[in-house]
């Protein structure tokens, strides 16, 4: 094997140095963006887990025949919110329920929360409160365009009651 001249050693040593350049660069174009997509797939709020769904999920019998409970009992209940929200993003939400022989309901005590679907992990919890002949009503806050997902937890109805409704609201 003959020796290398010293242009063929300057242009060995100019190739791997940018074969080498490449190849880091490349990497280096890889990582930026899984950073990237890293990041945005963490702090993207529409990608949050829906509140209490593992616990739900791990007691789906329990869930499901709360859920069911209202209509097991023959009641007629009826969930309202407003179509518009006041200045400070509150909108009127009202619950109205009845027994079976049509006569309201007034001795329960209604925990609810609200979240927007784009945003699950930010969650509101109120109490809606007694207005009388099975009326409860509550201004919680749902300033935001887009869907909203309301769940309301009834107390002193017997056995363990939901109700789930989900809203669209627009502009």
């Amino acid at each position: 094997m003959k020796p290398k001249n010293e242009t063929e050693v300057k242009a060995e040593r100019s190739a791997k140095r940018f074969y080498t350049g490449l190849v880091l660069l490349l990497f280096a174009i890889q990582c930026t963006i899984l950073g990237t997509a890293l990041k945005l797939a963490i702090g993207d709020p529409a990608l949050a887990v829906v509140p209490d769904y593992h616990q739900a999920a791990l007691n789906w019998d329990a869930s499901l025949a709360a859920s069911n409970e209202a209509a097991r009992l023959g009641w007629d209940v009826n969930l309202e919110v407003s179509d518009v929200a006041d200045g400070r993003g509150k909108r009127a939400m009202q619950f109205v329920v009845a027994d079976e022989n049509q006569q309201p309901v007034s001795d329960l005590n209604i925990l609810a929360k609200v979240y927007h679907h784009a945003a699950a992990d930010n969650v509101e919890r109120f109490e809606l409160e007694n207005i009388g002949e099975g009326r409860y009503m509550a201004m919680p806050p749902m300033g935001r365009d887009g869907l909203w997902e309301v769940e309301l937890d009834i107390q002193n109805a017997g056995k363990p009651m939901t109700i789930a409704q989900t809203f669209e609201f627009q502009r």
